[in-house]
């Protein structure tokens, strides 16, 4: 028998922490410190799942994964190949697309604690029902991803997954620095927040490490859209700060306005970076392959592989309830696309010297900046401007 749920209002400052911008997600209060480096070997495979846990308690768990649609190429169907390899280990998973009716989702979540189901996965959209929920039924678990909350906020049965995402874009920042020949590239992102930032932070991070180590003065120019769905506003930042400041490199952090930026990239012949999913293989297979041909990789944020790392955690029993759990590299949880239109046209020192800062982020060798390292704005605002 369903139990009527009271909705939480909880006040939220609004993340697009996918840089997606159609995903919602809630305020970054107090995320855990991140971590990243530079130098030679092999690239990470950063779409390589982690391995199952010796021992499993795959019998235990039926894991129901909350999403609005399935199909966008980005995060949620990133979670579902999470979901997969999941089940392919032995534990019982369903997914449930719940749409976009708001109004609809805290019962649509009591549909599957009805259905037996006592491990709920579901993104930052969904944490006000989710809360709610676990007042309500604190025999049943929930795993929100893309978000950070401070303990006090979460109950025991809460667990909260926060992206290193300034590791993944310190990689990226390394290789646009290296690929500069004007000496100038380019972070445009949708709306400014938290986590948005923390991206900027990582890739200002990366050209400044790039410029110490090879005695150089990358400068890097910055944008907002003002809106994670105007490609044309985008396209019009990118245009001025190729023709203005001769950017030669562009990373977008700005969900459906990132397509103004290949735009314009393909109109000026300069390189652009993608964000969350493989952008150039989801271009190659569009009605635009041209757009495919600008971007050397893409920065991965590997919510399959978070979502399949915390259910190892939880069945080895380590402590992730009530608290916000970083995921980065070490995790596989961000990285960068290592496919081979990056491996014709990054050079191969420029590879190995990302791989190797990458090895060095995992081993804890190496520690990136973060904006969740910054006492306030100011003190961010100060730390960019010494990229400009």
């Amino acid at each position: 028998m369903k139990k009527l749920s009271k909705f939480l209002a909880a006040a939220m400052l609004g993340l697009s922490v996918a840089a997606c911008g159609n995903g919602g997600g809630s305020a970054a209060t107090a995320a855990p410190a991140a971590t990243a480096a530079p130098a030679a070997t092999e690239a990470p495979a950063a779409t390589e799942a982690p391995a199952a846990p010796a021992e499993t308690k795959a019998g235990n768990l039926k894991i129901a994964y909350i999403v609005a649609h399935l199909g966008d190429k980005s995060f949620a169907d990133s979670g579902e190949r999470g979901m997969q390899q999941l089940k392919s280990e032995g534990y019982e998973t369903k997914t449930f697309e719940v749409g976009d009716d708001a109004s609809k989702y805290e019962d649509q979540i009591l549909d599957t604690i009805d259905q037996g189901y006592n491990l709920i996965v579901a993104s930052s959209t969904y944490f006000d029902q989710c809360h709610a929920l676990a007042q309500e039924y604190p025999e049943v678990k929930f795993v929100i991803f893309d978000d950070s909350k401070d303990p006090a906020d979460l109950l025991d049965n809460e667990a909260v997954i926060f992206y290193a995402q300034n590791e993944g874009s310190y990689l990226v920042g390394m290789m646009a620095a290296a690929m500069s020949k004007s000496g100038t590239v380019a972070v445009n992102y949708g709306m400014p927040n938290p986590v948005i930032f923390d991206f900027v932070t990582g890739y200002v991070n990366g050209v400044l490490d790039y410029n110490e180590a090879n005695g150089k003065s990358v400068k890097v120019v910055s944008a907002a859209v003002g809106s994670w769905s105007d490609p044309a506003t985008m396209k019009t930042i990118c245009l001025d700060q190729a023709r203005n400041n001769n950017a030669d490199v562009f990373y977008q952090v700005a969900g459906g306005s990132g397509d103004g930026l290949f735009e314009a990239c393909v109109e000026t012949k300069t390189w652009a970076i993608g964000v969350d999913s493989d952008q150039y293989q989801a271009y190659k297979d569009s009605e635009n392959p041209e757009k495919a041909d600008v971007i050397l990789t893409s920065m991965l944020k590997e919510v399959g592989n978070s979502i399949v790392s915390m259910v190892h955690s939880i069945d080895k029993g380590e402590d992730v309830w009530k608290k916000t759990t970083t995921l980065g590299l070490a995790q596989d949880s961000v990285g960068y696309v290592n496919n081979e239109f990056f491996k014709a046209n990054v050079p191969a020192d420029v590879q190995d010297a990302m791989a190797k800062a990458a090895e060095d982020v995992k081993s804890g060798a190496k520690k990136v900046k973060s904006y969740f390292d910054f006492a306030n704005e100011n003190e961010f605002n100060d730390y960019i401007a010494t990229a400009q």
